[in-house]
C-alpha cells in the first residue's frame, strides 16, 4: 500500500475538516473519521467502483504540535481478481497525483481557518 506524508500548519480539527470536504468533492462519499489515540484521527472512505476497479481513500491525522499536524494520504486502488479475496491492489498513483490531492487539501485548510472554529 502506498502512502505520503505532508506536514500543515493547522490544528487536527480544521485539517480533519479540510480532508474530508476534499474527498467528498472527489466522488469519495463522507468519509468515516474515528479518533487513533489522544492526538490523532483517522478517516476513511467507502470503495468507489468503476468496472473491474475500485478505490478507496485512507488518511491519517496527527497532531505535532499546537500549530503543525501531520497527514499520511493513502488511495487504495483494485482490481477485480480470481484470488481468494477477489481483488488486488495496483500501484496508479505517483509523486504528483499524490502532490496535486495535498494542494487541494492545503487550500481547503485555508478555506476552513477562514470560517472559524
Amino acid at each position: 500500500m502506498d502512502k505520503t506524508t505532508k506536514v500543515f500548519d493547522g490544528n487536527e480539527k480544521i485539517i480533519v475538516r479540510a480532508v474530508t470536504q476534499v474527498v467528498k468533492e472527489k466522488g469519495f462519499g463522507q468519509a468515516k473519521v474515528e479518533k487513533v489515540g489522544e492526538d490523532q484521527s483517522r478517516l476513511v472512505t467507502e470503495y468507489v467502483p468503476q468496472g473491474d476497479w475500485r478505490t478507496r481513500i485512507e488518511v491519517t491525522v496527527k497532531k505535532i504540535n499546537r500549530k503543525e499536524s501531520e497527514v499520511t494520504l493513502s488511495v487504495i486502488t483494485e482490481q477485480k481478481d480470481s484470488g481468494p479475496s477477489g481483488w488486488k491492489a495496483i500501484k496508479l498513483l505517483g509523486k504528483e497525483q499524490y502532490e496535486k490531492i495535498f494542494n487541494e487539501i492545503e487550500m481547503q485548510i485555508y478555506r476552513e481557518w477562514a470560517k472559524g472554529e
